[in-house]
């Protein structure tokens, strides 16, 4: 089933712009090896917001119990 905006939360932080910066690059990284996913800079950040929790997880013994597809992490915009 495909996710629905209530099925996000909102969630704001005050990041150094260094650190926006290297979003970006990573947003613009994902658009070119990834064709047609259109990502915008909200969208490179939560995916990397979800790999830096399952590595720290992994780190503090807390099994992965979140099955997530690549949809789960692109919140796509309505036709």
């Amino acid at each position: 089933m495909p996710k629905t905006s209530e099925d996000f939360a909102l969630f704001n932080v005050r990041l150094p712009a260094g650190t926006v910066e290297r979003i970006h690059r990573y947003r613009d990284y994902l658009n070119e090896t990834q064709p047609g996913i259109e990502a915008s800079a909200s969208t490179a950040a939560r995916m990397l917001l979800f790999r830096a929790l399952e590595q720290v997880e992994a780190e503090m013994g807390i099994p992965n119990k979140v099955s997530r597809s690549k949809g789960d992490l692109v919140h796509r915009k309505k036709p």
